[in-house]
């Protein structure tokens, strides 16, 4: 449950992150990044 809740939370922030690049927003962009690297650290960290 916590797992696919998490999941679903990094799938948002990175819609919102490209939505922002579209619209020319950086500061948004940078959710993406955010985002992707605690996507890939948590998991490595639990295991």
């Amino acid at each position: 449950m916590r797992k696919n809740w998490t999941l679903g939370f990094l799938g948002l922030m990175g819609i919102r992150g490209i939505v922002g690049l579209l619209h020319g927003d950086w500061l948004e962009a940078i959710w993406i990044v955010w985002f992707g690297w605690f996507a890939y650290f948590i998991p490595e960290k639990n295991k």
